[in-house]
């Protein structure tokens, strides 16, 4: 817990780099990024689909399942999708609201001038920490949900074709032990028919079974070991997106807490205010105005900046 003196010196600190444009820039720049990393995303969940399409037209019937993943798979694209445009919303309205927060309400405070006056600025702090601005949360949730899914998804897809994998392998081996016993035999077929010309018409009957039972063999272990291939691939691409996802679900959550922190900021100012015309000139409170005063800009321009990286985007 930080004592006063801490807390002067912390927002005494924040202010100084708040001071300074290029940090400022910097700290736009930053919540834009988020931005770039969306439609970088976007473009990996798109690469995801079109494989796992891909592998269903071409191994559905080797991969028995695969169909379920896919589909489920489709399901998370459409979430994120659905949850990329609503923080696209949210960075808009928490726009409007920090504008508020910094063009009226803060200049509330720095005019209080009577007892009267800071009685009525306590009332509209509280009206304005009482509005509902539930979509922010709605998105922190979706985020972190899907989240939550798309890992419980990695989970058992990677359980999946780990044991899809062993059963492949398997199905390998058997088919290179069939082919091993298929051509033993066609070579003893061939050297009794060299041997014994009066028994040839049969034994050359028996021949040809063997290898069209060789041939189909053949067959079998070229489609088990191609489709080995393409889900070592698919499991790499999976793995390469996971960390991506996770990272950018916790940026946008910080956002959703955007409107919490204005609100939990204004009912501070409250709490200073009820402490009489004193607490105008406290060092702590004057600190934290001008900090808030400080933040409110670079935050604006950064979510603008945000709002606008995925005003093209085209959801997959």
């Amino acid at each position: 817990m930080h004592t006063n003196k801490e807390k002067i010196a912390l927002a005494n600190a924040a202010i100084e780099l708040l001071d300074d444009d290029e940090m400022v820039k910097q700290f736009a720049e930053n919540v834009k990024q988020v931005g770039t990393w969306a439609n970088q995303i976007d473009a990996s969940f798109d690469n995801v689909t079109r494989k796992f399409s891909d592998m269903v037209k071409k191994y559905g019937q080797l991969y028995p399942g695969l169909n379920r993943y896919s589909d489920e798979w489709v399901n998370y694209n459409k979430s994120w999708n659905k949850h990329l445009s609503l923080s696209r919303d949210v960075a808009s309205e928490h726009i409007a609201l920090l504008r508020r927060f910094n063009r009226l309400f803060i200049p509330m405070i720095e005019s209080i001038k009577t007892d009267q006056d800071r009685k009525d600025v306590i009332l509209e702090l509280q009206r304005f920490a009482d509005e509902k601005h539930d979509r922010s949360r709605e998105m922190s949730d979706g985020f972190l949900t899907l989240k939550r899914d798309i890992q419980d998804f990695l989970r058992r897809l990677n359980e999946w074709i780990k044991h899809t994998g062993i059963v492949l392998q398997k199905g390998v081996e058997g088919a290179q032990s069939e082919i091993d016993r298929l051509q033993s035999e066609i070579e003893l077929l061939d050297k009794k028919i060299l041997g014994i010309s009066i028994l040839g018409s049969d034994r050359r009957s028996q021949r040809n079974a063997k290898l069209e039972e060789l041939r189909n063999m053949q067959g079998d272990l070229k489609d088990a070991s191609r489709g080995q291939q393409p889900l070592a691939h698919l499991k790499g691409d999976l793995d390469g997106l996971k960390p991506d996802i996770a990272l950018l679900c916790e940026k946008l959550v910080l956002f959703a807490g955007i409107w919490s922190s204005v609100r939990s900021q204004t009912i501070q100012f409250q709490e200073h205010l009820k402490g009489g015309m004193g607490s105008l000139t406290n060092m702590q409170f004057q600190m934290e105005i001008s900090l808030a005063k400080k933040l409110c800009t670079p935050l604006q321009t950064g979510l603008g900046k945000y709002a606008t990286e995925l005003e093209d985007r085209k959801p997959g």
